[in-house]
C-alpha cells in the first residue's frame, strides 16, 4: 500500500478528492500498474518533470473537462490548454474564468500551436493529450495531430522544454483509431531533435533534454 499524498501543493484539494486519488492509485498498484494509469499518477509525472527541469509554463493539448489544468494551476506561472470540441472549450472557459494565468484556446492543436509556440517566454512543459478517442472527444484532420504538434514545438530550438505524450499504448496499435507507430515518432524526434531523449513509461512517451 502506498502512503497517502502529503504534498503541500495539494493542500487546497478536498480531503475526499485526495483520499479518492489515493485509493485509485493503490488499486492500480495492486493490479500491477496497467495502462492507462490513474489521473493522479499523470499529475505526479508532470510535477516530477516540472521540478526536475525548472519548467514554468504548461501547454496542454486536449482540455477535455479541464481536470489537468485544475490540478496544475498552482504549479506553473502560466498555463495554456487547447481544445477542439466547442462544448468542452466553453465549459473550460467558464471553469477558469477567474484564473488570470490560465488561457483556454479553441481549435485543432496541430494548427493552434503554430501561433502559440513562438509566444512562449520561459521553460515549458508540453502535455500532449489531444488525441481522438471516440465518445465526446473531437476529431480534427487526423485521429491524432501529434506529428504536427511536434513539428511546431521543434521549430523553437531555443526553447527549453520537455514533451510528455499521453496514451503511449495507442502508438503501439492498442486502439481502433489511426495513430502513427511509436517507431515513426521515435525516428521523427531523432531526426529533428537528436538532443532529446526518448523514453516510454507509465503509458507516456517522454522527450527530455539528454543529460
Amino acid at each position: 500500500m502506498i502512503p497517502a499524498p502529503t504534498d503541500d501543493r495539494l493542500s487546497g484539494m478536498s480531503l475526499y478528492r485526495r483520499f479518492k486519488d489515493w485509493k485509485e492509485v493503490s488499486r492500480w498498484e495492486a493490479k500491477g500498474r496497467p495502462s492507462p494509469p490513474p489521473h493522479a499518477i499523470k499529475q505526479r509525472v508532470l510535477r516530477e518533470f516540472k521540478d526536475r527541469y525548472g519548467l514554468e509554463i504548461l501547454v496542454e493539448t486536449g482540455t477535455f473537462k479541464g481536470d489537468m489544468m485544475e490540478a496544475m494551476k498552482k504549479d506553473f506561472r502560466q498555463l495554456y490548454s487547447i481544445e477542439l470540441a466547442p462544448h468542452f472549450y466553453e465549459r473550460a472557459m467558464q471553469r477558469f474564468i477567474n484564473e488570470r494565468h490560465i488561457e483556454i484556446l479553441q481549435g485543432d492543436s496541430g494548427k493552434v500551436l503554430e501561433t502559440l509556440v513562438p509566444k512562449l517566454d520561459g521553460p515549458t512543459l508540453f502535455w500532449l493529450d489531444g488525441h481522438y478517442s471516440k465518445g465526446d472527444t473531437a476529431r480534427g484532420d487526423d485521429d491524432t495531430p501529434i506529428m504536427q504538434e511536434l513539428g511546431h514545438i521543434f521549430s523553437r530550438a531555443d526553447l527549453k522544454s520537455v514533451i510528455l505524450i499521453d496514451d503511449a499504448r495507442c502508438f503501439m496499435g492498442q486502439t481502433e483509431q489511426v495513430y502513427p507507430a511509436i517507431e515513426s515518432v521515435r525516428e521523427f524526434v531523432a531526426k529533428h531533435r537528436p538532443d532529446l531523449s526518448f523514453e516510454v513509461d507509465t503509458d507516456c512517451i517522454r522527450l527530455a533534454p539528454k543529460s
